[in-house]
């Protein structure tokens, strides 16, 4: 019996060891007819090896698979949004939505989150303005922040966040897309 490793697998110490494991004891003649063929080496003139394999190629892999069957699978652990996030690149596109008004720059901003998406970005940003040029002060930023939260919920985005951390100092939302599905939880 020869020694085994770990996984119960034949250790063989050199190349000869290996070729002698496993070969054949003598041909069969249905062997050589299904050997025989264009472009096939005629084996027939073969010497034949008078060396016994120690134990049988198939008895021995299919001990090995029924081991690797009872084995629990492990499942990775998903890796949690901001870590992921600190992996993503810097914005790879921008969309402006100056001069826009608030169903305007709704529909805008989720149309070009979902073209982005599909284009395969991984980071994009939207430029809100801080509203010091509006009456009514900073409209957009709550209707781009409130689009976000929505795609968010439906698993498009992974997570938002300011450009300057800070809502009322920010003139732009950095949006982060999902787009590794089989990476989650």
């Amino acid at each position: 019996m020869k020694k085994r490793n770990k996984q119960g697998l034949p250790i063989f110490h050199s190349d000869e060891d290996f070729i002698k494991a496993f070969e054949k004891k003598s041909w069969d003649a249905n062997d050589e007819k299904q050997r025989t063929g264009p472009g096939v080496k005629n084996t027939a003139n073969r010497p034949e090896k008078e060396t016994e394999p120690e134990e049988d190629f198939q008895a021995l892999l299919e001990e090995s698979f029924q081991r690797s069957r009872t084995k629990p699978l492990k499942k990775p652990v998903p890796i949690p949004p901001e870590k992921r996030i600190k992996r993503y690149p810097p914005p790879e596109k921008s969309l402006d939505l100056h001069g826009y008004n608030a169903i305007g720059a709704e529909v805008r901003s989720r149309s070009f989150i979902h073209s982005c998406k599909q284009q395969g970005f991984f980071t994009i940003r939207i430029i809100v303005g801080r509203g010091r040029h509006s009456d009514q002060g900073a409209v957009l930023p709550d209707v781009v922040e409130d689009v976000a939260k929505e795609m968010k919920k439906q698993g498009l985005v992974i997570g938002f966040d300011w450009e300057n951390k800070i809502k009322s100092k920010s003139g732009a939302l950095i949006v982060y897309l999902k787009q590794f599905e089989r990476f989650d939880g």
